[in-house]
């Protein structure tokens, strides 16, 4: 593993230093031709520019694409115990900047000149980027503490956005994390509401997904009764479901009304409707069953 990040660094100088040397090698052939052709002379700027941002935007990005490959390689290898992934973003947002700030040394703007005379202009964009920063290290710590991993499912609250949003977390941006629900709807969360104001919790077990369903049922049928014949119905078909386990348990007694716990096992995320639905249309039908009787 580490002749492969050896690999992956040194190629990443190797393309930086073929990138400047082609820019600069195509700037003296460019004034050689436009001494030569007077044609070219008025598209001399723009085709070195041209070229010059071409090279900063290619090298930047697979500068990038590198860095996102070691960060993932270190956390899969340590199984998630140390979670960097997080630290990506600002290593993205530090590489874009510095190609940025080249290109722009590149094509002549004077960058020191910029920033002194750009100091008062500074101070009003630092406002604008306020919240543009606040959600970059929320990203970052709550990507870093392992809060939250792409590609894994997760349940988070937050009374800044209402109802739970569950789903599979699909990507940690700068700005927003996204995550994509079994109903197929893409939430953007911005990355401030889920550090301080949000309850996250990880679906994942060594089972499979594990979630919960409150169920409220009327009273006027024995809780005991209504849970043994709702469990064996369950049982019967939640195989075909995707269901792995089904565990019921009575977590409310309210006068007129029960709440039943029920703690669902299942594979994938995307079943989460589907199991839902079932463990609710078998109680429901238990109850109906079991209510005729009486």
């Amino acid at each position: 593993m580490a002749v492969s990040y050896r690999r992956s660094i040194i190629n990443v100088i190797i393309s930086i230093a073929l990138a400047i040397a082609l820019a600069y090698a195509v700037s003296f052939v460019l004034d050689l031709l436009a001494s030569r052709y007077a044609v070219l002379k008025p598209y001399e700027i723009y085709i070195r520019d041209g070229v010059g941002a071409v090279i900063a935007i290619g090298v930047s990005v697979a500068v990038v694409r590198v860095v996102r490959h070691l960060i993932e390689s270190y956390t899969s290898r340590t199984e998630g115990g140390r979670n960097l992934r997080g630290l990506f973003i600002i290593f993205r947002v530090i590489i874009y900047a510095v190609a940025i700030t080249w290109f722009l040394a590149y094509i002549g703007v004077n960058i020191e000149g910029a920033l002194v005379g750009g100091a008062i202009g500074g101070i009003v964009i630092g406002f604008a980027v306020q919240s543009i920063v606040s959600n970059l290290l929320s990203g970052l710590m709550v990507s870093g503490g392992g809060f939250i991993t792409p590609g894994e499912p997760i349940s988070i609250y937050s009374w800044m956005f209402g109802p739970n949003v569950t789903g599979l977390v699909e990507d940690v941006k700068t700005l927003y994390t996204r995550i994509r629900t079994p109903a197929g709807q893409t939430y953007l969360l911005p990355n401030t509401a889920l550090l301080g104001s949000s309850v996250f919790t990880p679906l994942r077990d060594a089972k499979g997904i594990r979630t919960t369903l409150d169920i409220t049922v009327p009273g006027d049928v024995p809780a005991n009764e209504l849970m043994d014949e709702a469990k064996k119905l369950i049982n019967a078909g939640m195989k075909d479901q995707g269901l792995e386990d089904c565990q019921l348990f009575l977590s409310a007694k309210n006068g007129t009304t029960n709440t039943i716990l029920a703690i669902l096992i299942f594979r994938n995320i995307d079943d989460l409707n589907r199991v839902s639905s079932y463990v609710n249309l078998m109680v429901d039908q238990t109850y109906w069953s079991i209510k005729s009787r009486k």
